[in-house]
């Protein structure tokens, strides 16, 4: 009995201690780039994307395939919004499950990737591989390739308001329901993937 006590108490202290990242998905005036580009997080903790005008997404990405997903990896769908004043309804959170492996992302839309719209999560501390040689290579890339998985893989898409599900989804609907609940619930569902 003491030792579940004590389990219990120690999940919910680590729980407690972990950080949610705030990015943001373009900006206001429509620049293509993500708000910091780069992110030093712990594993348990979140990274969440907030989107901004017009039309973006989030897709895991490999160091030497930028502008390509990686299988496997997350996707948040395109979130459209034209309100310049506010943040989208809708965010993706991705929770870090290995802090000690980088996590490149980029922007599906367009050629938002190969304008610069990539980052990372956790970036190796030496070596050649850091974001300025991932966005070069990015701005080469030949094609800029969108997930064909469901909208909200790898991570979870939330509606953080009673609006409309985003255009352009690979399924249509969202990874869950509306309301901070079911992202708590989201978020703990695909910490295991």
């Amino acid at each position: 009995m003491h030792f579940s006590t004590l389990f219990a108490a120690s999940a919910l202290v680590g729980s407690a201690l972990a950080v949610d990242h705030k990015v943001a998905v373009g900006t206001k005036t429509g620049e293509l780039l993500f708000k910091p580009d780069t992110i030093t997080a712990a594993e348990g903790d979140t990274v969440t994307f907030r989107f901004w005008p017009k039309n973006h997404s989030i897709a895991q990405a490999a160091f030497n395939s930028p502008c390509t997903p990686l299988n496997n990896g997350f996707w948040s769908g395109f979130v459209p919004t034209t309100d310049t004043q506010n943040v989208a309804n809708w965010t993706f959170t991705y929770e870090v499950t290995n802090a000690s492996a980088p996590i490149w992302f980029y922007c599906t839309q367009g050629k938002h990737c190969q304008n610069g719209m990539v980052g990372v999560i956790n970036p190796p501390a030496t070596g050649a591989r850091t974001l300025a040689a991932f966005k070069n290579a990015s701005a080469e890339a030949d094609n800029n390739v969108s997930p064909t998985v469901k909208a909200g893989t790898g991570g979870n898409l939330t509606e953080n308001t009673t609006s409309t599900l985003p255009s352009g989804t690979a399924s249509g609907t969202p990874a869950s329901s509306t309301g901070a609940a079911s992202h708590l619930s989201g978020s703990l569902t695909f910490a295991g993937l």
